[in-house]
């Protein structure tokens, strides 16, 4: 009970919740919790199961709530739960076509909070803001948008600013939003960009403007919180980019790797768009149609390349593919402290090992530490001052990786996708300490806020307490 007074006396003097918004506050994967669990064992160390609508957004806590969104049929759903029970204290549902776009929900972005307001994003709708008890605030409908497998990049806060990354196949923006109106402060347009689903970070120098760090296709970029400005940049990034940038101090780690579309299965191109045509367009309308291209490969990924969505590639879907099929990224280590093209100058290091870097989990960063998880259970501890794998080898049985790893009281947290959750005992040395089975798919990015840890699955948000 004292520890949940003082928590709460923090939320009023400080307004910080404790996890408060996509992998925790400023997106940082770790939590203030002295403990956790060392299983999370459905049968032993759950506290409570709630059933909740489907979607792939993560829960975030703020004093004695925790906050959700999901999907419903044509309902896009904001939850506040009680976080020692599971009860379900108010919901609110804003009405859509019930279209889903790609791999993702219709809930793909997480909630974000203050303490006091709760602010939510939806593929079909845009941003919507309720006080902590479920009053409606504002609405600013800034979508349905422009991306192969529809939105997933999360709103944060920044002061009195709510802060929001468009990626899209046209029209790509960044833009500050009032949080106390949704009115907008200030937008800039992202030029050539594409699409991307990466969630950003904030970065408060004691000097200086804050900024928001933005890892889109094939730079990473900076801008200034304050009104857009753009502030640094470093290219050499993916062609697609999925991991929040990891903010320590003056520094930054950027998972922006992908596999190169070649990498996939797909055509490597080399010809100019002038020569393509001149072999393909067999109807000559300065295009390449989908009939104009065989292939069953090229077919299903399709959607992901014609930018404009006409059915046809153009130059400029042309060169999309082109520097798809070349650009992998890697691992970058950031000084945060230059300015324009820092490519050459602030880049510390760049982690490319293909083996140890995966496509969706954001890394962790402790203790001089960073971690990551790929695809099959591969888990990899990287020295952060410099870049040198420390020990990689594989937890529980191979399986796919969507979450990122979050950690507290020095034990790391991971969840695959088919519902294998594993704790992991952090240091040079690590070592697993439990691997439990779910048996429920897990797209979702666990949360951690004062010992307990919240896991959402596909059909229920799980709650875990260490046993007294």
């Amino acid at each position: 009970m004292i520890a949940i007074v003082a928590f709460a006396l923090l939320l009023v003097q400080d307004d910080v919740p404790e996890w408060g918004g996509f992998r925790g506050n400023n997106g940082c994967g770790v939590a203030s919790s002295k403990a956790i669990p060392e299983s999370l064992d459905p049968e032993e160390t759950a506290l409570w199961r709630v059933e909740v609508p489907s979607g792939y957004s993560s829960p975030i806590v703020a004093g004695e709530r925790v906050f959700l969104t999901g999907v419903d049929g044509e309902k896009l759903i904001t939850l506040g739960l009680d976080r020692h029970s599971g009860d379900e204290l108010w919901r609110r549902e804003i009405d859509f076509d019930g279209r889903k776009v790609g791999m993702n929900s219709s809930a793909t972005p997480s909630p974000v909070t203050d303490g006091e307001r709760v602010y939510v994003l939806f593929q079909a709708f845009g941003l919507a803001a309720y006080d902590v008890k479920g009053n409606e605030l504002w609405q600013q409908k800034i979508g349905p948008f422009d991306i192969p497998h529809g939105m997933a990049t999360s709103p944060v806060l920044h002061g009195d600013v709510l802060v929001q990354v468009v990626d899209q196949d046209s029209g790509s923006y960044v833009a500050a939003y009032d949080k106390l109106t949704g009115k907008e402060r200030w937008k800039v347009e992202r030029q050539g960009v594409t699409h991307s689903y990466a969630t950003p970070a904030i970065y408060a120098p004691k000097e200086g403007p804050a900024q928001v760090i933005v890892s889109g296709a094939l730079q990473i970029k900076s801008y200034s919180v304050a009104d857009g400005k753009l502030l640094w940049w470093v290219d050499g990034s993916a062609w697609q980019s999925k991991c929040v940038p990891v903010v320590v101090g003056d520094r930054c780690f950027v998972n922006a790797y992908m596999p190169s579309s070649s990498e996939i299965g797909l055509p490597s191109l080399q010809s100019s768009f002038a020569d393509e045509l001149a072999e393909r367009d067999t109807d000559e309308d300065g295009q390449i149609g989908r009939d104009e291209w065989a292939g069953d490969m090229i077919q299903q990924v399709w959607f992901i390349f014609d930018l404009d969505g006409d059915e046809e590639l153009g130059e400029a879907d042309w060169e999309f593919m082109k520097a798809a099929g070349r650009s992998v990224g890697g691992l970058f280590s950031i000084d945060l402290t230059g300015e324009g093209d820092v490519t050459e100058s602030h880049v510390e290091w760049r982690f490319g090992d293909r083996r140890g870097l995966p496509d969706c989990p954001t890394p962790l960063v402790m203790d001089g530490l960073l971690y990551v998880v790929k695809e099959g259970g591969l888990f990899t501890a990287i020295d952060a001052g410099s870049g040198e794998m420390v020990k990689q080898e594989r937890i529980g049985s191979s399986d796919d990786y969507y979450a990122s790893p979050v950690a507290g009281a020095g034990r790391i947290v991971t969840a695959s996708l088919g519902g294998q959750l594993s704790v992991i005992e952090a240091g040079r040395a690590w070592r697993v300490l439990s691997v439990s089975d779910l048996e429920e798919k897990v797209w979702s990015t666990p949360a951690i806020a004062d010992g307990q840890v919240f896991v959402r699955s596909q059909e229920a948000l799980w709650c875990f307490a260490s046993v007294e």
